[in-house]
């Protein structure tokens, strides 16, 4: 029955588009908005220092904030341009699910990779490079899919990092 449901939903969606027609806007969307705009991605790390290292020496961060709450806690902010990130490091925390190389890795629900980027992916490659760091994913073109070219690294407690050049709409 759920297959037949799935079926019915996917064929319905492939007439929907075929036929042309317009989505009509749902009556709450004049509702008032709540406008958002980034401010910091949070990463829980065990090694603040290390992390803190990868981000600043490799992807020319800033540390903006620096605030050490006992042994227990510490926050550290970090930017670069309109990335914003926050380094908590908790006394006792865990690791979470391990996660595949990319794009294995987005099997795993929740969070899957920071996405920053940039105006050349080419350029930014060859700076990782001189830095030491190879990507974990070279650059890959999913233009035609996607409008992008993507390529990951991964920070020193395996968090998927995606640079991103935007190619087209």
């Amino acid at each position: 029955m759920m297959k037949k449901s799935v079926l019915g939903l996917a064929l319905a969606g492939a007439a929907f588009v075929t036929t042309g027609a317009q989505a009509q806007a749902p009556e709450y969307a004049a509702q008032p908005r709540i406008e958002l705009n980034h401010f910091l991605m949070a990463l829980s790390v065990e090694d603040i220092e290390a992390v803190t290292a990868f981000y600043v020496d490799v992807l020319d961060f800033e540390v903006v904030k620096d605030a050490p709450l006992g042994p227990a806690m510490h926050f550290r902010w970090l930017r670069n341009g309109t990335q914003g990130l926050e380094l908590v490091q908790v006394a006792d925390s865990q690791p979470g699910p391990e996660r595949g190389p990319p794009p294995a890795h987005l099997a795993v629900r929740g969070p899957g990779q920071l996405m920053m980027e940039v105006a050349d992916i080419e350029a930014t490659k060859e700076i990782l490079l001189s830095k030491g760091v190879t990507p974990a994913v070279d650059i890959t073109d999913l233009t035609a899919m996607l409008g992008i070219k993507v390529m990951f690294v991964v920070d020193p407690e395996g968090n998927n990092i995606e640079i991103v050049q935007v190619t087209g709409e």
